[in-house]
């Protein structure tokens, strides 16, 4: 039997992440390890200055272990890794998330930099989001996706991106590999009230999707698909490292230190 691991960032009694629990108790030995409260787009940041309170909790859901955890997501991932699993899990899943990650969110998400700290860790990952508020998809159809990876696809490469429409079973449509949406961030603005003569705060507003690239990941969720995209979050970019070379930006003086 494989050993599970689970986060999330929207909180340790989120729906999404008891969901979660539920379809994949049969698969594994499952652990739970997940922020004390909501932690959304706090990317893959992590605590340093200050000690993190962590409580066992009794779980909703009846699984082996389950911790909520005063940090973010990566941290929850670190903490059970280093002081409460004795072995390394077998697969770390992140989610299911309350709202889907499309393209450039995968750079802010909780959600997935939960997964790609399993990646840093050579544990295959997989962060799951959904399209809105309904989880017959999510209890119908991913418990199977997951043990068909875990039977043939387990893979500590890459971390699979997987965001879930929200549409009732029946008109649920299958697996499809995507792209990630190239369309850049969300329209959005930021509408000020003011406090005070010279201090004001500002809150964030979406406003739509934008252009929906087609094969992407948005393109095939709204059209009743899980979208499957493997990131591997490996940030050395070698396609310029000629180039660089050839400017003289690497040769023996490139950077004079300390040089009169």
């Amino acid at each position: 039997m494989i050993k599970i691991l689970i986060t999330n960032d929207d909180g340790i009694f989120a729906e999404g992440i008891k969901i979660l629990a539920a379809i994949v108790k049969d698969l594994g030995e499952v652990y739970v390890a997940a922020p004390d409260r909501q932690r959304s787009a706090v990317s893959h940041g992590i605590t340093i200055h200050t000690p993190i309170t962590v409580e066992e909790i009794d779980f909703p859901v009846d699984v082996a272990g389950a911790w909520s955890i005063g940090s973010t997501p990566a941290d929850c991932i670190r903490i059970a890794l280093n002081n409460f699993l004795e072995d390394k899990p077998d697969l770390i899943l992140s989610g299911i998330n309350n709202g889907t990650n499309y393209g450039g969110d995968i750079l802010y998400s909780g959600t997935v930099a939960g997964a790609i700290e399993g990646y840093q860790y050579k544990i295959p990952s997989i962060a799951l989001s959904l399209d809105g508020n309904n989880f017959d998809v999510c209890r119908c159809h991913i418990g199977n996706f997951l043990k068909n990876y875990i039977d043939t696809a387990m893979n500590n490469k890459y971390v699979l991106n997987v965001n879930i429409p929200s549409c009732p079973a029946e008109d649920f449509k299958g697996v499809r590999y995507a792209k990630l949406s190239r369309t850049g961030q969300y329209p959005f603005y930021f509408s000020e009230k003011k406090i005070g003569s010279k201090v004001s705060s500002y809150e964030l507003h979406l406003s739509g999707l934008g252009k929906m690239d087609e094969n992407s990941d948005i393109y095939f969720v709204k059209q009743g698909y899980i979208s499957v995209t493997p990131i591997a979050p490996d940030f050395e970019n070698s396609e310029y490292v000629e180039h660089l070379i050839s400017t003289g930006l690497f040769g023996e003086r490139a950077y004079a230190v300390n040089e009169e």
